[in-house]
């Protein structure tokens, strides 16, 4: 199923149906799944510890975490928080700053600032469900099923 423009979503099974609604991936966010899921670290698009301007993450009172370099926000995590929990809703990143393993960093950050705050992890982001697959040291920040009442 192609539209006008040439854009084909590709469809995964998520029960949310994130993000568009109709469960499909668009190619930005396919793109960041690729990206946190790639074995190989490209030290090559890092900032060097000689970069004028360092990532910031801040945790936003609407409901995101967001990195910044400067005034300019180049990505952010969506999350829904109740009293024990946050569900992670969607990662994304600027296309400009696409490949640099930012959105790997800001997960990370994200899930740090999790556990320190004595929460459980629900995710419903593709992105945060791959990073998660091959970073076993967060698995303990998952959420158990609750039995059917």
């Amino acid at each position: 199923m192609s539209t006008p423009d040439g854009f084909t979503p590709i469809e995964y099974p998520d029960a949310a149906g994130y993000p568009d609604g109709a469960g499909f991936l668009d190619e930005g966010t396919s793109a960041l799944v690729d990206e946190v899921t790639a074995a190989e670290v490209r030290e090559v698009d890092r900032p060097s510890a000689d970069a004028d301007a360092e990532i910031e993450v801040h945790r936003l009172a609407e409901g995101r975490y967001a990195a910044t370099i400067g005034d300019d926000e180049v990505a952010s995590v969506r999350f829904a928080e109740t009293d024990d929990e946050i569900d992670v809703l969607a990662t994304t990143v600027a296309p400009a700053f696409r490949g640099r393993g930012i959105a790997a960093d800001l997960i990370a950050d994200v899930l740090d600032d999790v556990r320190e705050r004595g929460k459980h992890l629900v995710v419903h982001c593709e992105v945060v469900a791959a990073f998660l697959r091959n970073n076993a040291q967060y698995a303990d920040l998952l959420e158990p099923r609750r039995p059917e009442a």
